[in-house]
């Protein structure tokens, strides 16, 4: 793997020399002239800069101790190889060369080097650091996601979010203090801890039988560093409050994971977070609303797109060391979630989002969790075998973990739609809205996993709920991008299932007039009725 790398690395430079110098002809008089003239020219100049590369271990990327050290080594290589050529220019007499081809060509590789190959090397040092704790890939590879039957609902794109709601008002009581203990945290944390937090303490109490908490098993900090929890030993706390935003942890899942180690089951962890609609609020505040709007963008590019892109990603955490991070509520709450609690309440304090969480299991292993713009959904297809739907994500991340959470505090519309569902970002509404969120589908269509009318792919889960016979008549055809739902609208699961009855029927007597009626059927509905799936 590290040799293949290496490899694509070398690759990449010569494309970068080969860019660079067609980007420098391009802007001089006779580009055809000059193309001609020196392409020869550029197979020396790429062995000697790459074997310059190989010299100077600008390549070894896994060798290297930080970003300076892969600048060094760049400014090393690439001055070697740019005395190198023109030594030989020298003994080769070739004077009538350009100087601004030249020159400008190593100029632009090297630019580009240093902007890429930094990238590069942060997004390496991310994944390895990260590896444990879930890494961010193009594809996202969660066997929870993979499992998922996403219900789609009727949408309004013209509301831009979702209120997320709480799980209970009910006071939680820890299993393991029943009764009242004499040295309970509850005077401390009134008088020292939280005594400049009074409508947190209050938030708290209202929530949580704090006396039931012993001191010698609290811990109270405003730290973001790993170190300060790091040696505590495992199952010997009932209660941690972080009164640092977790928008500044460097390693989110690693630390949440940490604080699941450290408590004992059924012990709290409280903390706090600033939203992503909380950070609009502050700018539009801070910066007044047209500033505000304008800053926020910038802002929103900078911390939640940057960070999900290849290279953009690794100057990302260069630059931010992943520190204020802009977090949607779905994604802390999911990651959470992912890292084995669950949410008790929350509520917003002074600008900040404030969560109640209990341990109520162990921390999900999901390698590769969320963060891919496409994913990936596990379904049937024809003869049973598995095949891998391709979609574009239109949820917030780590959204596939509440789907527990969902279930307990969202209410479904008629056919089981869930209604408000608050994990679809608002451009992901207006994806589905009008269907981008699709589109990937036709990479599994000419693959000749789906045909373009056919019954809906589904979740092992969801085609065990069908009856026998029914599931051995969808065996015996592909999946298809539009299924029979979109031509009958049916609105329960029990006429779902009769719809694609009839329509398994009548495909086995004639099945391209079949497919024919129910492809119009389904345009029609789809742009003249608006109908959407569930």
């Amino acid at each position: 793997m590290r040799k293949l790398t290496k490899y694509f690395i070398f690759l990449l430079d010569i494309l970068i020399i080969v860019f660079s110098f067609l980007v420098v002809a391009k802007f001089k008089t006779g580009t055809r002239a000059i193309i001609a003239h020196y392409w020869r020219s550029l197979i020396p100049y790429s062995l000697i800069w790459i074997a310059s590369g190989v010299w100077g271990k600008k390549f070894a990327f896994t060798e290297m101790e930080s970003g300076s050290d892969l600048m060094r080594r760049i400014l090393k290589s690439n001055a070697t190889a740019t005395l190198f050529l023109f030594i030989l220019m020298f003994i080769f007499k070739k004077f009538h060369y350009s100087r601004s081809i030249v020159l400008g060509t190593i100029m632009g590789v090297s630019g580009i080097e240093v902007f890429l190959f930094i990238g590069i090397y942060y997004t390496f040092r991310f994944h390895k650091e990260n590896k444990p704790y879930a890494a961010t890939g193009f594809v996202t590879r969660s066997k929870e996601m993979e499992d998922l039957q996403a219900a789609k609902f009727f949408l309004d794109v013209d509301r831009q979010e979702f209120s997320i709601p709480s799980i209970s008002d009910e006071e939680y009581i820890p299993p393991f203090a029943q009764s009242i203990p004499e040295d309970s945290v509850m005077v401390p944390l009134f008088q020292d801890y939280l005594k400049n937090e009074r409508e947190l303490l209050e938030f708290i109490n209202d929530f949580i039988e704090i006396s039931h908490f012993r001191k010698d098993k609290s811990l109270v900090l405003d730290s973001e560093t790993y170190f300060n929890i790091e040696n505590e030993a495992a199952k010997s706390k009932h209660l941690f409050i972080n009164l640092h935003k977790v928008n500044d942890f460097r390693r989110i899942n690693r630390y949440f994971i940490r604080v699941n180690e450290m408590l004992e089951d059924g012990g709290v962890f409280i903390c706090r977070g600033q939203t992503i609609t909380q950070r609009r609020k502050f700018f539009n505040k801070r910066y007044t609303p047209y500033f505000g709007v304008i800053l926020y963008g910038g802002d929103f590019l900078f911390r939640r797109v940057m960070p999900k892109l290849p290279i953009l990603q690794g100057w990302y955490f260069a630059l931010t060391k992943g520190k204020n991070r802009a977090l949607s509520e779905t994604e802390i709450l999911g990651r959470f979630y992912f890292c084995g609690f669950e949410l008790i309440h929350k509520k917003e304090i002074d600008g900040m989002m404030h969560f109640i969480f209990k341990k109520t299991k162990e921390p999900r292993q999901d390698p590769n969790p969320t963060y891919g713009p496409l994913i990936r959904l596990k379904r049937r297809g024809k003869d049973g075998k598995i095949i891998y739907v391709k979609k574009f994500r239109t949820m917030h991340p780590y959204s596939e973990y509440l789907q527990h959470y969902v279930f307990e505090t969202m209410d479904l519309q008629e056919g089981g739609k869930f209604k408000d569902d608050f994990r679809v970002t608002s451009w992901g509404r207006v994806m589905r809205k009008l269907w981008i969120d699709e589109l990937p589908q036709f990479i599994n269509f000419f693959a000749g996993e789906l045909s373009l009318v056919g019954v809906r792919a589904l979740s092992e889960q969801y085609f065990g709920m069908y009856p026998e016979e029914i599931k051995e008549m969808r065996l015996k055809y592909k999946p298809g991008l539009l299924p029979p739902f979109y031509a009958d609208m049916p609105s329960s699961f029990d006429e779902i299932v009769e719809s694609e009855r009839q329509y398994l029927l009548k495909k086995a007597e004639k099945p391209l007039r079949t497919d024919w009626d129910y492809f119009w059927k389904s345009v029609y509905n789809i742009l003249i009725k608006k109908a959407r799936s569930n």
